[in-house]
């Protein structure tokens, strides 16, 4: 096959555009730090990296959820802690107003004093997050849980939120642990408390000092479950750090070029570029000439 000049010319025109084209790729893996940046460039590896991606923004998602579960359980814990100390200056009225010599009058003073303790129980057991969700109402949690006499209206379904991509955590502590179900309904004993006081009844005074020993211990109780939660919260969040890291790590090996490798290339490219110009223009003048 006799071959021409035109298509000699458009043999070593194609060399040079095809190594331009080289040189443009590699100019923009060298600046960009990509080494996949389109399905094109390498469909597995960009396909295995949309994924990962995908599993970020959700690991991303569940670090926001994390968050507010335990700023739930912190407020929980403070409400419990509150409502704890509040029943044990309640308890230490109810010795006092347990004394066989104290007077009708004295004990109606401790009745006022146990119904402000009790007032600020109730407050305290039904205190709002940020948002005005109520803490221990449950999954309930736009309504008070604990009406004016301290009983308990929430539900006793505790949330739970997905905090892994297998796992998943209590988010809050239902009202119920201040209850007979738990033990003893924590405020309405309060309140027995300030009746029998105002009303000087001795052998209801004495029967609160021992409820309200038990109460403490309930107390206690539902205090280490949100201690239990906060804990399985932090586990959580460690590993989802640890699974953003991994998966941090697998997408830039996926995608990201290695600079070094990046710049050698890139010096490859363009020395083939200019060999290939040279070598064109060499052909260019040599059939100019002939054709002369």
């Amino acid at each position: 096959m006799r071959i021409t000049s035109g298509h000699i010319i458009d043999l070593v025109a194609a060399s040079t555009q095809k190594n331009q084209g080289e040189v443009a790729h590699a100019t923009a893996v060298a600046t960009s730090g990509l080494r996949v940046n389109t399905a094109s460039d390498d469909p597995a590896a960009w396909a295995a990296a949309e994924r990962d991606r995908v599993r970020q923004t959700l690991n991303d998602g569940r670090g926001q959820t994390i968050s507010t579960a335990r700023e739930t359980l912190d407020q929980t814990d403070g409400a419990l802690a509150s409502i704890s100390g509040l029943v044990a200056q309640a308890r230490a009225l109810a010795i006092q107003g347990a004394n066989a010599s104290y007077s009708d009058s004295d004990r109606k003073d401790l009745a006022t004093q146990v119904e402000g303790l009790f007032q600020s129980a109730l407050a305290s057991a039904n205190t709002q997050t940020g948002d005005g969700e109520y803490v221990l109402a449950g999954t309930a949690s736009t309504v008070a849980p604990f009406d004016p006499n301290g009983n308990f209206i929430g539900d006793g379904t505790e949330r739970s939120a997905p905090t892994g991509e297998h796992s998943a955590a209590a988010m809050n502590v239902s009202g119920s642990v201040l209850t007979a179900s738990s033990g003893a309904d924590v405020l309405p004993e309060l309140k027995k408390l300030a009746l029998a006081l105002s009303t000087n009844d001795l052998a209801g005074v004495q029967a609160s000092v021992q409820t309200l020993s038990k109460v403490t211990d309930q107390l206690g109780t539902a205090r280490t479950r949100v201690g239990t939660g906060l804990a399985a919260l932090n586990d959580a969040d460690s590993a989802r750090n640890a699974l953003s890291t991994h998966l941090q790590t697998f997408v830039s090996t996926l995608v990201e070029a290695d600079a070094v490798g990046a710049a050698s290339e890139l010096a490859r490219a363009t020395q083939a570029l200019g060999m290939s110009q040279t070598v064109t223009s060499h052909v260019i003048a040599v059939l100019t000439s002939r054709n002369q």
